[in-house]
């Protein structure tokens, strides 16, 4: 039950106290006036208690299964114990559907609506994307002189997911927006305060990973000179979780060098750029899922004549073809490829960078920079101007398997991928024999000893001979004992996998009935999927 506001008591205070006043006066007219007064305030607030309650239920009622919005936040909230209680015994994430199909029959049509009766989807979308655009907030602006200030960063970039909230059909229509529009900045040295890092990426949902847009790089020359071609080294600079197929594939990917990260721009040295970290942005296998690619390279106004080889160089380099993606099950290669002629924008900015004096800017207040923007687009060389962002398949690094490891082992019960009952049919099933020590034989005469002598070496080579038999019994029955140890383990999994199972269906039946939203992670993976 919802708490009452102040407004609600105040609104029924009047009439409420009026009424029930006199009618103390009724019943109690021996008491004295202040148990009166009590008796009255006492009835009033059990008056109040009933009335609200009855206001949450038909409000509850009125909702439905399309949810409050208001109360949609609080609810997730105060439900998370029980999600994390529901994870722990059935050992897998609660998700939620995110899309209209899947969630069909969930949320009210809102056909009351004219945003939804009469605007076609399209419209809505438009709708949804402005909502949801990425803004810089005007309270939190950075100051002029730092490093990271520049057109689109003068502030700390924001999104505001109110839309979201307002009911449960606008949240299954525009839940991607706000992550596939908005711009996430990683700063390699002199970060802004709205700056990523990899701790940041790795706590993403695989809703929002899967949805990732618009990924910003700002590096000074000495930390992306190192960068290679190497499937996964791209990628250990925005994530260094350990590598998971489809956990890294932005929409768009923008590397920004400015002009406070060119090798010893404080003495204004001539401009100097390597060509092997741009070749290996082109060529990197981590980037065949990301469909833009900008490089952008920024100086001062007087320095163009050295900017304008460094692009044509630039201009000239090809990216390799590889296959990366399935089409019709067959492979197919990717490239990118350069597209239109450089953008070019032009700002300026105060000459005392970070609040310092440097002596190539003495006198000068502003400083005028100059930007250039080269795009490449991921292309299919045999498909010409086709993409399939559906078809994609995400780079991985696959695990390079021990040498002395035997195909066949079973010291490991996670490489076994066949059926226990298979395995121990064919375990031994013949008796282990009876193996009793022979004594050597005791020869006391003179005569006996002669005859002994032959006796005793038939000793020695049965005492031999039991040595090994009882080596090999005790090798025989520590094999069986490790094998019905695994296969009453394999049993024993068998029935949490059922009891499990009939955990996770009682929850998602009940979620069905509720018209909630959430569901199992592997279901909601499938359903999407599909």
């Amino acid at each position: 039950m919802t708490v009452p506001l102040i407004s609600d008591w105040l609104t029924t205070w009047n009439v409420y106290y009026a009424a029930l006043v006199v009618l103390a006066y009724i019943l109690f007219p021996h008491c004295i006036e202040l148990l009166r007064t009590v008796l009255a305030l006492f009835l009033v607030v059990i008056l109040l208690y009933i009335h609200q309650s009855l206001r949450s239920k038909k409000r509850s009622k009125r909702c439905g299964s399309s949810g409050c919005p208001s109360n949609f936040a609080q609810s997730m909230g105060s439900s998370r114990p029980l999600l994390d209680e529901i994870e722990r015994l059935t050992q897998r994430k609660v998700g939620i559907e995110f899309g209209g199909y899947e969630a069909q029959g969930k949320f009210d049509e809102q056909e009351a609506s004219p945003l939804f009766s009469k605007l076609p989807r399209e419209l809505r979308d438009l709708i949804w994307e402005f909502a949801t655009a990425p803004f810089e907030d005007e309270t939190e602006e950075f100051e002029t002189t730092a490093y990271y200030y520049r057109p689109g960063h003068t502030a700390r970039l924001k999104t505001d997911i109110a839309v979201l909230q307002t009911c449960r059909r606008a949240f299954l229509e525009a839940n991607t927006l706000p992550m596939l529009q908005a711009e996430h900045s990683y700063y390699y040295h002199r970060a802004a305060p709205d700056g990523r890092d990899p701790a940041w990426m790795a706590k993403l949902t695989e809703h929002n990973r899967r949805n990732f847009g618009h990924l910003r790089l700002f590096a000074q020359m000495y930390t992306i000179e190192g960068l290679n071609a190497n499937t996964g080294c791209l990628r250990d600079k925005f994530l260094k979780t350990p590598v998971v197929p489809g956990d890294f594939q932005p929409r768009m990917l923008h590397v920004t060098i400015r002009h406070t990260d060119w090798w010893n721009w404080e003495s204004e040295q001539p401009l100097y750029l390597q060509d092997g970290w741009v070749r290996a942005l082109l060529n990197s296998p981590d980037l065949r899922n990301t469909q833009t690619l900008k490089l952008e390279l920024e100086t001062l106004d007087y320095k163009i004549d050295q900017l304008n080889p460094i692009l044509e160089r630039i201009k000239s380099f090809e990216s390799e073809e590889k296959e990366t993606h399935l089409i019709n099950g067959k492979p197919a290669k990717t490239v990118f490829v350069l597209t239109g002629e450089p953008t070019i924008h032009n700002w300026e900015g105060p000459a005392n960078i970070h609040d310092r004096e440097y002596e190539p800017y003495a006198g000068m207040n502003t400083l005028k920079y100059h930007v250039v923007t080269l795009t490449w687009k991921l292309r299919f060389p045999e498909i010409p101007n086709a993409f399939v962002p559906e078809l994609r398949r995400a780079p991985r690094i696959e695990p390079v398997p021990s040498s002395d490891t035997e195909a066949n082992s079973y010291d490991d019960e996670d490489e076994w991928d066949g059926d226990f009952n298979d395995m121990f049919d064919e375990r031994p099933t013949t008796p282990v024999p009876l193996i009793q020590r022979a004594k050597p034989p005791v020869h006391t005469s003179k005569k006996s000893q002669t005859i002994g002598k032959r006796e005793n070496e038939e000793w020695r080579q049965d005492r031999a001979q039991y040595r090994y038999i009882r080596l090999v019994s005790r090798e025989v029955q520590l094999e069986s004992q490790r094998q019905a140890d695994m296969f009453e383990m394999a049993r024993r999994r068998q029935f949490e996998d059922w009891s499990v199972e009939g955990l996770v269906k009682r929850w998602e039946t009940r979620w069905q009935a509720e018209g909630a939203l959430l569901q199992f992670a592997d279901r909601v993976s499938q359903s999407s999927d599909e």
